[in-house]
C-alpha cells in the first residue's frame, strides 16, 4: 500500500512550485527588460539611423546647426577613457587585494577595507568635484612640464586648463579602483587554506604561493571583476563630464578635450530640439549599449578558452 503524502509534504511541494514559477518569471522578466531596452533604443533612434546609416559610426563631424552628426569622437573617447582607466587601476587593485589578503594583519586590514568600501560608495559628483579642483590643476601642470620637455608651445599654452582625456582617465581609474579591489579581495579570501598551506609545506615562498596558487585560482573572479569595473568606467557620466572638457572633435592626444558617449548625451539632451538631433543622441546610447554587450560576450569567450586550456 502506497503511503499518502502528509499535509506538510504537500505544503512543501506547493511552496517549491511557487518558488520555481517565481524564479522563472524573474529570469524571463530580466531577459525581456534587456530586449525592451534594445527595442526602445532602436525605435527612438530611427530618424538618425535613416538619415546617416552605418557611416554614423565613423563620421567625426558633430554639428547641431547643420544637423550633421557622427559618433566617432565619442566612441574613441569612451574606449580610450574606459580601457585607459582599467589599465592604470588593475595593478593597484591587485596589489591592494594581495596586501590585505596575505600580508596585512586584521587590525590593519579592517580599517582599510572600510575606507575602500566608503570610497566606492561615494556619489560620482563628489569624484567630479574633486577631479575638477584637485586633479585637473595637477594634470595642467604636468601638461605644461611635458610641453616644455618636448618643445610644444601648444601644450604649454593649453596646460592652464588641464581638462581632457588624461584627466578623465585618471579620475575613472580612481573611481573603479575600490570596486575592482574589493571584488578581487573577496575572491582571494575564499582560496582554500589547504592549497596555500600545502604550497608552503613544499617549500614555496609566500610570493610563490600567491603567484602560482592563489592568482590562478581566482583568475575567473579577477576577469569578472575587471569586466564589471570596465562596464562602470564606460558608463560613468557626471564625473567624466566635469573633467573631460566636452570637446566634440576627434582627439589627437591624451591632453585634448574630448567627450564620451555618456557625457555627450548628458550635456546635450536637454538642448536637442529637432527629431534628428534627439535621434542622434539616442543612437549614441544605442552604441554604448552594444559596446557593453560586446565586452561582456568577449569576457565570457576569454574565460571559456582559459578554462579549456
Amino acid at each position: 500500500m502506497v503511503a499518502q503524502p502528509s499535509r506538510s509534504d504537500r505544503r512543501e511541494a506547493a511552496r517549491e512550485k511557487v518558488f520555481t514559477a517565481a524564479s522563472l518569471v524573474a529570469a524571463v522578466a530580466l531577459v525581456a527588460t534587456i530586449v525592451l531596452f534594445l527595442v526602445q533604443l532602436l525605435i527612438t533612434s530611427r530618424t538618425s539611423r535613416a538619415a546617416f546609416g552605418l557611416p554614423f559610426l565613423w563620421h567625426s563631424e558633430w554639428n547641431p546647426v547643420t544637423e550633421k552628426f557622427g559618433a566617432l569622437p565619442m566612441i574613441v573617447g569612451t574606449l580610450v577613457t574606459g580601457f585607459g582607466a582599467l589599465l592604470i587601476s588593475t595593478p593597484f587593485a591587485l596589489g591592494i587585494a594581495i596586501f590585505l589578503a596575505d600580508y596585512a594583519g586584521r587590525k590593519v586590514a579592517e580599517p582599510i577595507k572600510y575606507l575602500i568600501g566608503l570610497l566606492g560608495g561615494l556619489p560620482s559628483v563628489i569624484f567630479g568635484l574633486w577631479g575638477l579642483f584637485v586633479l585637473v590643476p595637477l594634470v595642467g601642470k604636468f601638461e605644461v612640464w611635458f610641453g616644455k620637455l618636448v618643445g610644444s608651445k601648444a601644450l604649454v599654452a593649453s596646460g592652464t586648463t588641464g581638462v581632457g582625456l588624461l584627466a578623465a582617465i585618471l579620475l575613472l581609474a580612481i573611481m573603479i579602483l575600490p570596486f575592482s579591489a574589493s571584488l578581487i579581495l573577496e575572491a582571494l579570501l575564499v582560496v582554500p587554506t589547504e592549497l596555500k598551506e600545502g604550497a608552503l609545506a613544499l617549500g614555496a615562498t609566500k610570493w610563490d604561493t600567491i603567484q602560482n596558487v592563489e592568482l590562478p585560482y581566482v583568475r575567473r573572479s579577477t576577469v569578472g571583476a575587471l569586466v564589471l569595473s570596465l562596464g562602470r568606467a564606460l558608463g560613468e557620466t557626471m564625473a567624466v563630464t566635469m573633467v573631460i572638457g566636452n570637446g566634440m572633435k576627434m582627439p589627437t592626444s591624451l591632453f585634448d578635450p574630448a567627450n564620451t558617449l555618456a557625457s555627450a548625451i548628458a550635456n546635450q539632451f536637454l538642448e536637442a530640439t529637432s527629431p534628428i538631433y534627439i535621434g542622434s543622441l539616442i543612437q549614441l546610447a544605442l552604441i554604448l549599449f552594444v559596446i557593453a554587450i560586446i565586452i561582456n560576450v568577449l569576457a565570457r569567450i576569454i574565460l571559456r578558452r582559459g578554462i579549456q586550456q
